[in-house]
Formats: structure tokens, C-alpha cells, sequence
């Protein structure tokens, strides 16, 4: 067996104290089965732990890179159904939509005054009520983002609803190099096999292999699917995730009632 570690000339010759000796080929090392090999002999997974057969080191790489993934549909799930960050990505489409915020408000005003709406003297200026809410209305600065869990149900609150979407399908960009055991099958050039095999919480998309066409200068897919890995400095791949829910953006029921009392006294002003 080797030492685990090895003195050296530290400051002199700009080293740590100690350091981690290198692997002989004829060390002894225990692998996960329990059996004894030569370095030589044993297959390393990708954080570097031995295994006595190839199989036995793909199955634990597999293991490591599902749970890897998981762990990124996990962080997606999160970020698309709990993270305001994500819910304002899309805060520009409600002022885009303003077009539709009159059959919102007058939706709104059927829900909360059910029982008077079409019964009052304004209702032969409803429409101009409704148009001075929506010249009051801010749009973005007004709607508060809401996050349901069911994206087939509409909204139901006591709020005005101006816009909503449901999540749908999530696309993530995997950067090999900001994971070391990715970035370690890439090198060893075992992640296409390794993804062939894995089984997790996300739809991994890759693209067919890129060579060189000599006679044209371009490069052009080829082979079996594999990640972006040829002619690029910085190898990637996609997960897809559908993390489920919907969000809508609402207007308080406190503020559609300010802008309510707001477009009753302008109207009312207005025919004198």
C-alpha cells in the first residue's frame, strides 16, 4: 500500500509541506466490492472511487450524474414555482397585453358586485367606468405575480387577474465545466455513454457529433447524438423539465377598489 501523503521542500520550492502522493501502478487499492487490485487494474469513477470492473465504475458514474441531474431538476422546480426572479422575466408581457385589460376589469366587476352590477345608475356608463380604471391602471407596478399549482385552473382570488400563463416545459443549459464530474467524463471521454444510461427527473437533449467536411470547410452532424462537445471550448447539453403550476399577475382587491371610487367620481364628474 502507498503512503497517503508525502513531505516535500515547501516554501523553497513553492509546494505545500505535504502532499498527496501519486498512485504506482503496482499500489494496492480496496475496491467497492471489497477486492483487493493494483491501481493499474482498478477502475475509477468519476470523484474517483474504485471499482473492480468497468461495470461496476459505469453503474456508479450513472448513479452519480442522476443524482447530479436530479439535483438540477430540483433547483428548476424551485426556481420556476417559488422564485420572483422567475415570475419577472415575464412582468413585460401585462403592459403588452393592455388591450385585454377591459374585459378583465369588467370580469372583475361581475365577480365583486355581483349583486348590484346592472342594477345601479351607472350602469348606462359601465364602459366608461371601466375605461377610467383602466387609464389608472399601471400595469407591471400594479400586478403582483401569484403562483398556482394547477396550471389547468384559472384564477380564483378576490383580486383582478390582467395576465397569466401556466410554467410548461423549462429548458436548463448544462455548463460541463461548472460540474467536476462531468467535466472529468468529458475528459475521459465516457459522458456519452455515461447520459445514454442515466434515468432521472429531466429530458436530456443533445446533438449529433460535428466533424469537419474537408472538401466543404463546415462542419456537419454526424453519428449518434452526443453532447455539444466538438469544435467548442466550453461543452454543454440541455435538461428539460416540466415543473407544473401557473402564474397569474393580479391586481389587489384594495387597489381595484381605490381605482373603482377613482373612475365613479371622474365619470360622474364628467356628465356633470
Amino acid at each position: 500500500m502507498s503512503i497517503e501523503q508525502q513531505r516535500t521542500f515547501g516554501a523553497l520550492v513553492g509546494m505545500a509541506p505535504k502532499v498527496a502522493t501519486a498512485r504506482l501502478p503496482l499500489d494496492l487499492v480496496e475496491c467497492s466490492d471489497g477486492k483487493l487490485l493494483h491501481h493499474e487494474d482498478v477502475q475509477y469513477d468519476c470523484r474517483d472511487n474504485p471499482h473492480s470492473t468497468d461495470e461496476d465504475r459505469l453503474e456508479a458514474d450513472v448513479a452519480i450524474v442522476t443524482d447530479l441531474l436530479n439535483g438540477v431538476a430540483e433547483w428548476a422546480t424551485e426556481y420556476c414555482t417559488e422564485s420572483s426572479d422567475y415570475a419577472d422575466g415575464y412582468s413585460h408581457i401585462i403592459d403588452e397585453v393592455s388591450h385585454d385589460w377591459p374585459d378583465a376589469v369588467k370580469q372583475w366587476l361581475e365577480s365583486a358586485y355581483g349583486d348590484i352590477y346592472g342594477h345601479t345608475k351607472f350602469d348606462d356608463c359601465m364602459d366608461k367606468i371601466v375605461e377610467a380604471i383602466c387609464d389608472g391602471l399601471q400595469g407591471s407596478f400594479d400586478a403582483e405575480p401569484q403562483y398556482c399549482s394547477n396550471e389547468y385552473a384559472g384564477y380564483s382570488g378576490d383580486g383582478c387577474c390582467l395576465w397569466g400563463t401556466d410554467i410548461g416545459e423549462h429548458e436548463e443549459q448544462i455548463d460541463i465545466s461548472c460540474y467536476p464530474e462531468l467535466q472529468e467524463l468529458h475528459e475521459r471521454g465516457d459522458l456519452d455513454d455515461v447520459l445514454d444510461h442515466v434515468n432521472c427527473d429531466v429530458y436530456v437533449s443533445r446533438n449529433k457529433r460535428r466533424e469537419k467536411n474537408e472538401e466543404t470547410g463546415r462542419y456537419e452532424c454526424v453519428g449518434r447524438e452526443t453532447y455539444d462537445a466538438y469544435g467548442s471550448d466550453h461543452p454543454t447539453f440541455e435538461v428539460y423539465t416540466m415543473p407544473g403550476g401557473r402564474w397569474d399577475w393580479v391586481v389587489s382587491k384594495e387597489r381595484m377598489e381605490e381605482l373603482l371610487t377613482a373612475a365613479i367620481i371622474e365619470v360622474a364628474r364628467r356628465n356633470g
